[in-house]
């Protein structure tokens, strides 16, 4: 430490500066033997973009669970990730306006762009926004939320150079600068790469913008400025290579003329590529019924309906005009996906339990997995037997999975033994069959009723729904009828060869404290309270611990009880000799596992529930 105080501060200064550079090249060298920095640079990048959040390309929901920004980390582990993270311009290529756009745009170099304006940054400056717009010839996506500026309309006008790689396009607005929902001028209509589309409130462009198209979402349109079906399915004819159409509250749901409601149609469209149709929260059923009257479609193509003005029971208008039968087209030899049903999934759910009601068709023919899922607060109009059956091809289905949670409901009509028996006439090659009654008492009585064999003349044999079922899976609850189960049971082994037998019996017992055994519990306990209101009073303490006492207690008698009724259930039906298979009762099982569509909600669904929490 003597030696350095001779020399002066600038040489001491000068010193250290150069015993930094030497630490600062052996901390380099040394983190260059690190086995991931032997790895090529050009490996390496492609590690590193793998760590960013990329969002899809088509309706690009923002997963909240994961930040857009976290990779910029990487930057301070070391100079030499740091070096290759900046000058790497694929890195750099998507483009936030709420994230450092300055430098994005900067170190993009000239790769093409992702660009998401106006999703989190809404006082993105005039400059900035020229530079990236000034940038269109390299945009790959474009997602602008164009109500982030004052003026929608000035927005657009921004974006007046051609993009000829862009491929994917998505346009938010509410349409306030927007007149009649007609689109400005965009790119000066030169788009040629341009697949997928999204629009929201726009309802019309310039003739020849949009074509070839692959994915289109069109939603919140003004009902005033939808198109007309003819000009819809122009529209569509443009674009035979579609993959999905999405059209939620949006779309040719305006009338070209009353009488065209019930007209059939005279023009078709032959969509042979769609892979995906959703419709959402259209006004009515017909609607979508006159909609795909004008469509071709293969057996690829998954469906989904969704919407109380099409599917709920709540609604203010004509029962009939409710019905569930007419949301398909009386003709429906175009519709090639609707053959081959084999699965049917028909739930009523209360609305504390649904979020919104929805019909579906999904899965490939080939595969025998065609699958038809009904799914909302339905009433006992909505599922007339006669009207379902003549539109929906069910007669190929061959497992049928039903459930029902609305008795507790105002919406609680009771589908009686009358309506299963007609609904299950309709199904004759059904052999397995799930009955999920949930709070519903009842609703389990009434099917097995309608499996029950029917009287017929002396000179005929009694008639037998469903004379292939085997399989029979039930939910067991306090109520659960078994006596019923074993007659019908031996009444319909009577009447088929043993064969066709029911083989396999499952009764499922999930909940060991059913809702009405802990109702009675409570009202027991009122009751306790109430009685012993007049006493003299003790302290809470006390009190609270003769009334945790008094659950404990109440709930092992109850869970007693209910296991020596579960055993008696499970007795009755073993020692039924018709019933040749096991008699399994399964504890713990889901009971809503496969009521929907794995892809539901879909993300056109998603995407469209509102702009903030989509973009």
């Amino acid at each position: 430490m003597c030696r350095l105080n001779k020399y002066p501060a600038a040489e001491l200064h000068a010193m250290e500066k150069k015993l930094q550079i030497s630490v600062s090249l052996v901390r380099g060298v040394r983190n260059l033997l690190q086995p991931i920095n032997r790895l090529p640079p050009e490996l390496l990048t492609l590690i590193f973009r793998q760590t960013q959040s990329h969002l899809p390309d088509f309706l690009p929901i923002r997963d909240l669970s994961s930040s857009s920004w976290q990779w910029l980390s990487l930057l301070q582990v070391c100079r030499h990730w740091r070096g290759l993270i900046a000058s790497s311009p694929q890195l750099w290529s998507e483009l936030d306006s709420g994230i450092l756009p300055e430098r994005f745009l900067k170190r993009s170099s000239a790769v093409p762009l992702k660009a998401y304006l106006g999703l989190k940054l809404y006082n993105l400056s005039e400059d900035m926004l020229d530079s990236i717009a000034s940038q269109s010839m390299r945009f790959q996506e474009l997602h602008l939320d164009a109500d982030s500026w004052h003026s929608s309309a000035t927005i657009f006008h921004q974006f007046k150079c051609p993009a000829p790689i862009l491929t994917s396009l998505t346009l938010v607005t509410d349409g306030r600068d927007i007149v009649s929902g007609a689109l400005p001028q965009l790119f000066s209509g030169e788009m040629p790469s341009l697949r997928k589309l999204c629009l929201k409130h726009l309802t019309s462009w310039p003739k020849g913008y949009f074509q070839n198209l692959t994915h289109v979402c069109l939603y919140d349109q003004n009902e005033i400025t939808r198109p007309t079906m003819d000009e819809f399915l122009d529209f569509l004819s443009n674009s035979p290579f579609l993959e999905e159409l999405a059209l939620v509250r949006a779309g040719p749901t305006g009338m070209d003329g009353a009488a065209q409601l019930h007209s059939p149609p005279s023009r078709t469209v032959s969509l042979p590529h769609l892979r995906q149709l959703d419709i959402g929260e259209w006004p009515s059923a017909p609607l979508v019924a006159r909609f795909l009257s004008h469509l071709h479609l293969t057996a690829n193509t998954d469906m989904y309906f969704w919407g109380d003005g099409m599917l709920n029971a709540a609604q203010p208008d004509s029962e009939i005009a409710r019905s569930l039968a007419l949301l398909l087209p009386e003709d429906i030899s175009k519709l090639e996906n609707m053959r081959g049903i084999k699965k049917w999934y028909l739930a009523r759910q209360p609305r504390v339990i649904l979020d919104t009601p929805f019909i579906s068709v999904t899965g490939s023919a080939d595969d025998k997995d065609r699958t038809l899922y009904m799914y909302g607060t339905f009433s006992a109009s909505q599922l007339v037997p006669t009207q379902l059956l003549s539109r929906y091809p069910v007669s190929e289905v061959e497992c049928l999975t039903v459930r029902d949670s609305c008795m507790d409901t105002d919406n609680a009509n009771n589908l009686d033994v009358g309506f299963w028996r007609e609904l299950l006439q309709g199904l004759p090659k059904l052999k397995k069959l799930e009955v999920l009654a949930f709070r519903s008492i009842g609703f389990t009585r009434a099917i097995v009723g309608a499996l029950m064999p029917q009287s017929g003349t002396v000179a005929q044999q009694p008639s037998l729904p469903c004379s292939q079922l085997v399989s029979l899976t039930v939910e067991h609850d306090v109520s659960l009828p078994a006596y019923c189960i074993r007659t019908m049971a031996e009444a319909r082994a009577r009447c088929v060869p043993p064969a066709a037998r029911l083989e396999h019996l499952r009764v499922l017992v999930f909940d060991p404290n059913p809702q009405n055994v802990r109702q009675r519990r409570r009202r027991l306990r009122s009751m306790s309270i109430s009685e012993a209101g007049s006493s003299t009073g003790s302290n809470s303490d006390s009190d609270e611990t003769e009334d945790i006492g008094f659950e404990n207690e109440a709930r092992t008698r109850e869970e007693e009880e209910y296991r020596m009724h579960t055993e008696d259930d499970r007795r009755l039906l073993e020692e039924c000799v018709e019933i040749p298979g096991e008699v399994k009762f399964e504890y713990g099982v889901p009971l809503s596992v496969g009521l929907v569509p794995d892809a539901w909600p879909t993300a056109a669904y998603n995407f469209t529930r509102g702009r903030r929490g989509a973009l």
